[in-house]
């Protein structure tokens, strides 16, 4: 190869270089998506809100679903999980450990909406298989996210964070199953030391179905909403050790930091539920 050429190939190589590894440090929904599992505990607190919501996910989009204003009254925390052995990606995992829901519960009229869930993680798919008949009854919860103790993420996590909230809704489900162990780790930088925990999957069915959704107006940018919008996850009843703390959350997402800027400490107690993610109808987060 002249001199020449090899000057132009080198060249070359470094103008392709940051597309690369540019595309590396894209976040892909399906990774995302599909290591998205919550534990969740009951908590006790006096702060109530008022809000508008909107529907995110293509298939609840598309079913026609209206706004809806609810009137929330808190209930529990949510915070990720590690399932069995296995391992969240760390390009994942540095999104995932800051997925912490402050729960509220809500009232509203029944949907009615039958629904094909597919499990995205291989854990659950090895417990109940892969699909499920559900159908999607009143609305029960809406999960917003926050801050444990002021550990925040850094701005790069923050802005996907922020937005992630999820309307949680009762479901009827024809499977039956029997109570299942699973052993679970916790991710979040707070919790990170309490040792692994054998927990029991309570049977005999599905009860939550938790989708993405819009406050008050207040939609994510473009590129977040990419991944936000497929985060939906399967709710099942948990029974566990209790928590037992007393823990200061802060608000994430702007439209409720607008409203309560100032911390809060909420009373965590009883092991309630895990919701794992899951696909509807066929439509996949994209990877």
């Amino acid at each position: 190869m002249s001199p020449c050429v090899r000057r132009v190939v080198v060249s070359s190589l470094f103008l392709l270089l940051p597309l690369a590894v540019s595309a590396q440090d894209g976040l892909s929904p399906r990774r995302f998506v599909e290591n998205l599992d919550v534990r969740c505990y009951k908590i006790t607190s006096e702060r109530d809100v008022v809000l508008q919501l909107d529907h995110l996910n293509p298939v609840f989009i598309e079913s026609g679903m209206r706004p809806e204003t609810v009137d929330l009254d808190p209930q529990q925390l949510c915070v990720p999980v590690q399932k069995n052995n296995q391992k969240v990606p760390e390009d994942v995992l540095k999104y995932i450990q800051f997925v912490d829901w402050r729960c509220h519960g809500i009232n509203g009229p029944s949907l009615d909406l039958p629904l094909r869930t597919t499990h995205l993680n291989k854990v659950i798919v090895e417990l109940f298989g892969e699909d499920d008949e559900i159908v999607v009854r009143e609305p029960q919860q809406l999960c917003v996210p926050v801050a444990k103790e002021d550990v925040f993420p850094k701005d790069e996590v923050l802005r996907l964070i922020e937005w992630l909230d999820v309307k949680c809704y009762r479901v009827d489900s024809k499977r039956q199953f029997d109570k299942r162990d699973i052993r679970l780790t916790h991710l979040n930088p707070l919790l990170a030391r309490i040792e692994p925990e054998i927990t029991t999957i309570e049977g005999p069915a599905p009860v939550q179905l938790c989708v993405p959704v819009a406050k008050n107006k207040a939609f994510p940018p473009e590129d977040v909403l990419k991944v936000i919008a497929y985060s939906d996850v399967l709710c099942y009843n948990l029974k566990g050790q209790p928590l037992d703390k007393e823990i200061k959350l802060t608000h994430l997402n702007p439209v409720l930091r607008q409203q309560f800027p100032e911390s809060e400490a909420v009373k965590v107690t009883d092991s309630e539920k895990l919701c794992v993610p899951v696909a509807k109808n066929g439509n996949f987060p994209p990877d």
